[in-house]
C-alpha cells in the first residue's frame, strides 16, 4: 500500500508530536505530503464573542480569534520543522467538534491515511471523556494509524 497524502490531527500534546514524527518517517518512505490539522472545540458557553486581553499584546481580542491565531502559530512552527526534514507539509485550523472535523477533513481532502496520537486513558477517565482517536478509527473511510507516546 502506498500513501501519498497523510493527515495528522494535532492537539499539541506529546502524543501528537510523536505521531507527527512517525508520520514524517512514513511520508519520507512513501514520498507523501503531510497535512496538519488542529481542531478548536470552543465550549458553547463561550460562543457569544467573549473577549480576552492577552498580556503579550494588551489589546482585546475575541477568544475564538485568539485560539485560531495561537493554533496557526504552533502549526506553522511544526510545519516548518517537518518541511526542513524534507516533507511537504501544510497546516489548517478548524473550529468544531474534533471527531467530526477530522473525519470531514480527511474525506473532503481525499487523504490516504490518518496518523494520530492517543493518550491511552482508561477506566473512568476514558468512560467520561471518551477517545477522539477511537471515534475517528470507527468513523474513518481511510486507514488510521493510532500512535501511543512511549511514557
Amino acid at each position: 500500500m502506498s500513501w501519498k497524502a497523510i493527515l495528522v490531527p494535532h492537539d499539541f500534546s506529546p502524543s501528537a508530536n510523536h505521531a507527527a514524527a512517525l508520520a514524517r518517517d512514513v511520508a519520507k518512505i512513501h514520498g507523501a505530503s503531510i497535512t496538519l490539522l488542529h481542531v478548536i472545540d470552543i465550549p458553547h458557553q463561550l460562543r457569544g464573542g467573549e473577549v480576552i486581553v492577552p498580556p503579550e499584546t494588551g489589546a482585546p481580542i475575541a477568544i475564538k480569534d485568539y485560539a485560531i491565531a495561537s493554533a496557526d502559530a504552533h502549526l506553522a512552527d511544526l510545519a516548518q520543522r517537518l518541511t526542513k526534514d524534507g516533507v511537504t507539509t501544510d497546516a489548517y485550523v478548524a473550529v468544531g467538534h474534533p471527531v467530526d472535523e477530522i473525519l470531514r477533513f480527511a474525506k473532503t481532502r481525499g487523504l490516504d491515511l490518518i496518523v494520530m496520537g492517543t493518550h491511552g486513558h482508561s477506566g473512568i477517565r476514558h468512560l467520561i471523556a471518551g477517545s477522539v482517536t477511537e471515534r475517528v478509527v470507527r468513523g474513518a473511510t481511510v486507514p488510521v494509524l493510532s500512535v501511543r507516546h512511549p511514557d
